[in-house]
């Protein structure tokens, strides 16, 4: 890699690595998730009747099971699975997750700058949207095949969003080291 490039590599990641930038990603991952994703969500509920709470599989914590994923989609209907199939068309594919990826890769980078050695910690944020990406294809997949559902997405389903989660909540408390230890040492 030339020196140019490493300059604006490093220049790039001080820049997603501040707090206005990351202060910008978590209003608009709040919006996202507060707002504009309860409001999609309504609609893929619009006509069930259902035992189960009012959410989408890949808010089961830490993950959904086969029966549950069953009792779901036969509970929200074909409107619900259409809807469905649209919120991860529309939305769910392209941003929450993806925002609330770079979101804590910015946090990451303020608690781990470019001039530190550990700086690479930032990378730990991506594997959380890609797992998301993968999740959400399945239950996509699992919409427009209801009931055939098939068995991988039933077997590896739940593992990309225990994944998921995993990676989405295992970088907050290493900022939070850095943070610390930055606070301590005067950085």
């Amino acid at each position: 890699m030339s020196a140019g490039t490493s300059r604006m590599i490093i220049g790039f990641l001080a820049v997603i690595g501040s707090w206005p930038v990351f202060g910008i990603l978590l209003v608009l991952a709040s919006l996202l998730f507060g707002y504009l994703v309860p409001k999609a969500k309504a609609l893929i509920f619009a006509n069930a009747v259902t035992t189960l709470p009012r959410k989408v599989l890949d808010e089961y914590f830490p993950s959904w099971t086969p029966q549950i994923a069953e009792e779901f989609f036969a509970t929200i209907g074909p409107e619900g699975r259409a809807a469905y199939r649209r919120f991860y068309l529309i939305m769910d594919f392209w941003f929450p997750g993806a925002m609330a990826s770079l979101a804590t890769a910015s946090l990451l980078l303020i608690a781990f700058p470019p001039a530190s050695a550990w700086v690479w910690l930032c990378v730990i944020a991506a594997p959380a949207w890609l797992f998301d990406v993968a999740e959400n294809v399945t239950h996509f997949q699992m919409a427009g095949s209801y009931p055939n559902l098939s068995s991988s997405a039933v077997q590896f389903g739940p593992l990309w969003t225990r994944a998921k989660w995993v990676f989405a909540i295992v970088p907050l408390p290493i900022a939070l080291v850095g943070l610390v230890y930055q606070y301590l040492h005067g950085r």
